[in-house]
């Protein structure tokens, strides 16, 4: 198990995460107890909480829900081409439903950006001689081969 609490010497600070800082602001708890232990082997040292650093580049598409997705995919497909689609998300879903959580929306959401592009360029406003050019993934980006001179 990791520690809740780091100690780094070089900086003289003692770094603990926010759920263990919540906690240790309570004077009668265990991890208050802990704390204070720490800081009298260390008393120079100060007391911060590590933050978490967040990818500012990272699109984020909050409302795209499964249930979003298949009624954007009934309202813009007409026809045989609607239920194909709706066909297509359903078994895609059901595929995913075998696999770890952490990889069945971002799988999903992509084939819909893909098939849909106007709802992940949504907002982008296109100029005359410039097209909306989606981004790089990251695989995609260290595939490049590089010029050897």
């Amino acid at each position: 198990m990791k520690s809740p609490i780091t100690i780094d010497f070089v900086n003289s600070i003692i770094i603990v995460n926010a759920a263990y800082a919540k906690k240790a602001s309570n004077p009668f708890s265990q991890e208050y107890e802990q704390l204070q232990r720490v800081r009298a082997d260390y008393p120079t040292y100060a007391v911060i909480t590590r933050t978490i650093k967040k990818n500012s580049e990272k699109e984020s598409y909050k409302g795209l829900t499964y249930d979003y997705m298949r009624a954007y995919i009934m309202s813009h497909e007409e026809g045989e081409n609607r239920v194909k689609m709706v066909m297509e998300f359903d078994e895609l879903l059901l595929i995913s439903q075998c696999h770890s959580k952490a990889h069945r929306y971002p799988v999903i959401k992509n084939w819909f950006l893909e098939k849909y592009p106007a709802v992940r360029d949504y907002g982008m406003v296109e100029m005359p001689g410039f097209k909306i050019v989606p981004k790089e993934k990251k695989e995609e980006k260290g595939s490049s081969q590089s010029k050897v001179a």
